[in-house]
């Protein structure tokens, strides 16, 4: 059976990104196992210009794109931006949704708001955020390092992680926890999740050269983010609870500021996300021949 996994990307372009960054950005996805594009420019009020130009520019970029080996086509619609972009990723039938993040200002972010931010609160679907390098073009997948909080998000982000199509040499399997009270109480805690670290380690061996876990103690988005940074991770992975108690609105908002916080690109993946087959479906897929 053919799984979609990440075959299919939307790509957000507002036209103004630097070119060569952004098709550095786009050969990126072929780590992912990518094979179509759908480059989506959104036209609102303050990002108006010529239907003609916009055309002519997004059918140079398709060509270019389908120059590296990609599938690309180009949709122009007009709206408001992050609700009119994500529907038409979902009609078009994109597996995932990918931004080219710029930095915004805090100022200017408190006024006027964030596309992406706002598109990563209510994406239903994964999402890739890209942060180019300052120096030196990264096309490959060389370390990733998976957040886990051993609950829903584990069902949605692991067949992701071991698919054949994820291309990445290591694997950092990261949880971050609270400290317990007294010594005896933190030993025992460390272990258990030491052993589920290894438990997740056992299930990804398979798919990566090395496969290395940390634990860590501290608040969540700073440890993931000084871990990412200590490993020099290429690539963060982690997923957005939206069931609505408080744990996990905690989660869903670690994972939407972490594009702010972190250096790397970032890969959101939401826990009601399915896949197009079970388990051991994509298991035996992924198994050689």
């Amino acid at each position: 059976m053919e799984i979609a996994l990440l075959k299919a990307a939307a790509v957000k372009i507002t036209l103004d990104e630097p070119r060569k960054k952004f098709l550095e950005m786009i050969a990126c996805l072929k780590s992912y196992g990518t094979k179509q594009l759908y480059l989506v420019h959104i036209r609102t009020k303050s990002r108006y210009i010529y239907m003609e130009k916009a055309e002519a520019m997004l059918g140079e970029i398709a060509a270019e794109a389908t120059a590296m080996g990609f599938e690309a086509e180009s949709h122009i619609r007009t709206g408001h931006a992050p609700s009119m972009f994500v529907d038409t990723a979902q009609a078009l039938g994109a597996d995932y949704l990918c931004l080219y993040w710029r930095p915004k200002g805090l100022l200017r972010q408190a006024l006027l708001g964030s596309i992406d931010s706002d598109i990563l609160r209510i994406s239903n679907l994964p999402v890739f955020i890209h942060k180019p390098r300052l120096f030196g073009a990264a096309t490959q997948l060389d370390r990733v390092l998976y957040a886990t909080d051993f609950t829903s998000t584990d069902a949605a982000a692991m067949p992701y992680l071991v698919h054949s199509r994820f291309k990445a040499k290591t694997l950092f399997l990261l949880h971050v926890r609270d400290r317990a009270p007294d010594p005896v109480t933190d030993t025992a805690l460390q272990e258990s999740v030491l052993d589920n670290l290894r438990r997740l380690a056992d299930q990804c061996r398979h798919a990566y050269d090395q496969v290395e876990v940390i634990e860590s103690i501290g608040m969540v988005r700073r440890q993931i983010t000084r871990q990412a940074k200590a490993v020099n991770a290429d690539l963060i992975v982690v997923g957005k609870s939206e069931k609505p108690d408080a744990v996990a609105r905690f989660l869903g908002s670690t994972a939407e500021i972490l594009p702010h916080k972190t250096r790397c690109s970032v890969f959101i993946i939401p826990s009601i996300c399915s896949l197009d087959a079970s388990p051991d479906e994509q298991a035996k897929e992924g198994s050689p021949s």
